[in-house]
């Protein structure tokens, strides 16, 4: 369906051919957007960076509702620390079929990690998660071992090989489905900072701007993305890579079908 902004009644007055104050202030903070987010958002076209690290990502394949969710025989919780940048966690689990499943995720800036460390433990009440891979700050670490009463796995934080183990699951499969999805309502609480300041507030909103530098051709270079609003990216990767054993003794578990 082509939809654009005027066609919501509470942003654009038909009658009165103008927009409405709170359409107004809405496209205000649209205009302040650039690149990819500003062309999707502001300018409804269905667009991705040049050069985009995952293109083969597709949000009528990749994203599910909560009530396709299958049974999760395993869970685990993955951790990219932040406080001026989002402190992100995302709950992962796998079906009996060795697919992945973004199901519940924090993605939050100004708060601290005992204070994330209380609402993360609420929020898996009744669930029994094998492991809590981190970034490698120590000092955060202790801190969400400490208030978890958990031993934290530092993550795998080779870039290249980890970007490819997620290209890997985001790509069909032998049965014709990708190994790897995201639950719509994942996000727990929005971050109105974030969204006021048009930037991703969730690790789904991250995917379309996340790309490879331009060369002097002009062309990706593609060895290590641009650094920057990639805090769900991190986390994603250091998820697959824990999950299918990279840097671990013995073989990996990519799967040769996916690529």
């Amino acid at each position: 369906l082509d939809t654009r902004h005027q066609d919501n009644p509470t942003l654009y007055d038909h009658r009165a051919r103008e927009w409405t104050e709170k359409g107004r202030e809405y496209l205000a903070k649209l205009d302040k957007l650039t690149g990819v987010r500003r062309r999707r958002l502001r300018d409804g076209e269905w667009a991705a960076a040049e050069g985009a690290v995952y293109e083969e990502f597709d949000r009528a394949v990749h994203l599910i509702d909560r009530d396709q969710l299958p049974e999760l025989r395993r869970r685990w919780r993955v951790h990219d620390f932040g406080f001026t940048n989002p402190y992100v966690c995302q709950w992962w689990g796998e079906d009996s079929d060795g697919r992945l499943y973004l199901y519940r995720e924090i993605y939050f800036t100004r708060r601290l990690v005992e204070d994330h460390a209380r609402a993360i433990a609420r929020l898996s009440e009744g669930e029994r998660i094998e492991a809590d891979i981190c970034d490698h700050d120590a000092e955060d670490r202790a801190t969400l071992e400490r208030h978890l009463d958990v031993r934290t796995t530092p993550a795998y934080k080779a870039i290249s090989t980890g970007i490819e183990a997620v290209q890997s699951r985001l790509r069909a499969a032998g049965d014709g489905r990708p190994r790897l999805f995201f639950v719509r309502d994942a996000l727990h609480e929005r971050d109105d900072r974030l969204a006021e300041a048009g930037l991703p507030w969730c690790t789904e909103q991250e995917i379309d701007s996340y790309a490879y530098p331009a060369g002097q051709d002009g062309k990706p270079m593609k060895e290590v993305p641009v650094d920057k609003d990639n805090h769900g990216m991190d986390a994603m990767r250091y998820a697959v890579a824990h999950v299918d054993r990279l840097g671990s003794p013995g073989p990996s578990r990519i799967d040769p079908i996916g690529l």
